[in-house]
C-alpha cells in the first residue's frame, strides 16, 4: 500500500511536470524512487524495475499531455516524423554506445551540453537550418541528443526544447505540444522495450494512468497562465538539477 501511495505521488508530481514543461518527469522519478523507497524501508523493485516504472508513468504523462495539448499548434508534421526517426536512431545508438564508451567522455559530453543549453536559455538565437542546405545538421543535433539522452537517461526533453528554439522558433511555451509529442514518441520507444524484456510492473501501469490523467490535466492548465520566461527559468532549473544529479552520480561511482 505505501509502496504504491509514494508511486502514485511520485508520478502526479511528474504529469506536473510534464504538463508545464512538457519534459518526460524521468529527472525527478528515477533518484526520487531510489533514495524515497529505500527511507521507508521499501525494497522491493530493483533498479531496472525502477527504470522501467518511471518509463511507464513518462510513457503516460507524454500520451495524457500530448491529448490535451492536441489542439494546440505544433511545427510541420513532417518534420517532427523525421526528427521523431532521427531520435530513435540517436536512442538505439546511445544505449549500444553507453556500454563502451568511457564514463567521463558521456560525464563531460553531458555536463557541456548542459551549459550550452542553460547559456541559449539566455539568449535570442535562431539559425534557419530548415531552409538552409545544411538541413541534416538539423537532423544529426536530434539524433545526437538521443543517443546522450539515452546514454545518461535523463534530459532529452530540456535539450529538444533548446535545439526547437535555437532551429525552428524562438518561443519555448509555443513549442511545448511540440517538444511533448517528440517525448511521447521517445517515451513510446523505451516503454514498449521494457515491456518486451519484461521489465514492466504491470501492477504499476493503472497507477501510472490515473497519475498522469490527474498531474498533467494540472500541469497544462497552469502553462496557460505562466509566461514564456517563467517557462523559461523552470526549464533552466531543471538542466541545473540534471547537472547536480549526474555530477554526483559520478563522483560517488
Amino acid at each position: 500500500m505505501l509502496i504504491n501511495l509514494i508511486i502514485f505521488t511520485v508520478c502526479v508530481f511528474s504529469g506536473i511536470l510534464t504538463g508545464l514543461l512538457g519534459i518526460g518527469g524521468g529527472l525527478i522519478i528515477v533518484p526520487v524512487f531510489m533514495t524515497v523507497l529505500p527511507f521507508f524501508g521499501v525494497n522491493l523493485l530493483s533498479t531496472h524495475q525502477i527504470v522501467a516504472v518511471s518509463t511507464t508513468c513518462v510513457f503516460f504523462n507524454s500520451a495524457t499531455t500530448a491529448f490535451y495539448r492536441r489542439k494546440e499548434e505544433f511545427i510541420d508534421k513532417k518534420l517532427i516524423l523525421l526528427l521523431s526517426l532521427f531520435i530513435i536512431i540517436g536512442t538505439v545508438s546511445g544505449s549500444y554506445l553507453s556500454s563502451f564508451a568511457p564514463d567521463k567522455l558521456i560525464f563531460i559530453t553531458y555536463i557541456l551540453v548542459c551549459l550550452t543549453s542553460l547559456w541559449l536559455f539566455n539568449k535570442t538565437i535562431f539559425i534557419d537550418l530548415q531552409n538552409s542546405k545544411f538541413k541534416f545538421l538539423l537532423y544529426l543535433i536530434f539524433s545526437l541528443i538521443g543517443a546522450l539522452s539515452s546514454t545518461i537517461g535523463i534530459g532529452g526533453a530540456v535539450f529538444f526544447a533548446t535545439a526547437l528554439r535555437c532551429f525552428i522558433s524562438s518561443d519555448t511555451k509555443k513549442l511545448l505540444p511540440t517538444i511533448t509529442l517528440l517525448v511521447l514518441i521517445h517515451a513510446a520507444f523505451a516503454f514498449f522495450s521494457k515491456l518486451a524484456l519484461g521489465e514492466v510492473v504491470y501492477s504499476m501501469i493503472p497507477i501510472a494512468i490515473l497519475a498522469s490523467l490527474i498531474g498533467a490535466k494540472i500541469g497544462t492548465t497552469i502553462s496557460k497562465h505562466v509566461s514564456t520566461k517563467v517557462i523559461n527559468i523552470m526549464m533552466q532549473a531543471v538542466l541545473i538539477f540534471g547537472l547536480i544529479r549526474i555530477s554526483l552520480a559520478f563522483f560517488k561511482g
